[in-house]
């Protein structure tokens, strides 16, 4: 990097170092103005910067604080100035001009842009895999975290060659926004909402730094029972996601793909993407696709489908199948 560069960096990494300490004491605040200040300094390198680091942490504070669709309309101005800003990537000029050039690449041979919106903790990182890594696309984003489409990201998106996979959230805005820019299709990929909220108790546990509230609150050594009850708005906003993307039917063409059939034959469920995007397979190589990279933490556990029934207490499991809609229960065949 050129010494301008070099000297942004230095500054947006300070940004960052105040954004993380005021995410660890719960002042969102503080730590958005950070990420503002970071913005401020260079929105080309600090955007992917924070996001790549700590996409998770930003999605909360944006949460918190009702920031995000004021942050978006002004994110949307600034593509033209910064056209690489949400090339997830940063890094030297010439790598960043070989993503570049990769993604052009990949419209030459008529590749399409890949959207892929997760539930968490349902292998969102192997679930991008198969995109990344079986098509070669890079990343590129099309919205602020996953709370708002960003208009002039996405119509940049839909261009091609790209895949970027998100927990967005399947509000009407979000839905209109996709459209309108030229996303006509993606991927939903759920898990059954029980199991997911006990792989999210282990995450919380394997990085307390995640919800550093949760730590001070002897979250590590609580019971089972007292750990699933201070996450269980989770469940709940699990459950909201998945309803929001079936609602979602009505506007958009969604394939929803489930947790359960990646987990029991990943080379069909892989079929069933590539025959949903119908994009050029003389180009995918399904060794690339279900490689693991070296380096990349995939928050691998256990992998397993219906450990909740044994691991949750049995009152506490009641009542979260209580909670699963019947809507939910028949379409994607997650009993009690």
């Amino acid at each position: 990097m050129n010494r301008v560069l070099t000297e942004a960096l230095g500054l947006i990494e300070n940004s960052f170092d105040r954004f993380l300490f005021a995410y660890g004491v719960n002042d969102y605040g503080a730590a958005y103005d950070a990420f503002i200040q970071a913005l401020s300094v260079d929105a080309g390198i600090a955007y992917p910067f924070f996001l790549t680091r700590s996409g998770g942490h930003l999605s909360r504070i944006l949460r918190h604080t009702g920031k995000a669709a004021e942050l978006a309309v002004w994110l949307d101005t600034l593509l033209a100035r910064f056209p690489t800003m949400h090339l997830l990537w940063v890094g030297d000029t010439a790598s960043t001009r070989r993503l570049i050039d990769l993604r052009e690449s990949n419209i030459q041979k008529g590749l399409p842009s890949i959207v892929v919106a997760t539930l968490p903790k349902s292998a969102s990182i192997s679930v991008a895999n198969i995109f990344n890594s079986g098509f070669n696309l890079p990343s590129f984003a099309y919205s602020l975290a996953d709370t708002e489409i960003v208009e002039s990201w996405t119509r940049d998106y839909a261009r091609g060659g790209a895949c970027h996979v998100t927990h967005l959230l399947p509000t009407r805005k979000n839905i209109s926004r996709l459209k309108s820019c030229g996303v006509d299709r993606l991927i939903v990929h759920v898990r059954d909402p029980r199991q997911a909220l006990l792989s999210w108790v282990h995450h919380v546990v394997r990085y307390p730094a995640s919800l550093p509230h949760l730590l001070r609150a002897g979250f590590q050594e609580n019971s089972m029972a007292d750990r699933i009850e201070a996450v269980m708005e989770t469940y709940i906003r699990d459950i909201q996601w998945i309803e929001g993307w079936l609602d979602a039917e009505e506007e958009i063409q969604i394939k929803f793909s489930r947790f359960e059939d990646f987990v029991q034959d990943r080379a069909a469920f892989i079929r069933g993407y590539l025959d949903f995007y119908g994009a050029p397979e003389q180009f995918f190589s399904m060794q690339d696709a279900l490689m693991a990279h070296a380096g990349t933490d995939y928050h691998y556990r256990l992998g397993l489908t219906d450990e909740w029934r044994t691991v949750v207490p049995p009152k506490q499991a009641e009542r979260l199948s209580a909670w699963l809609p019947q809507r939910l229960r028949q379409r994607f065949g997650w009993t009690d």
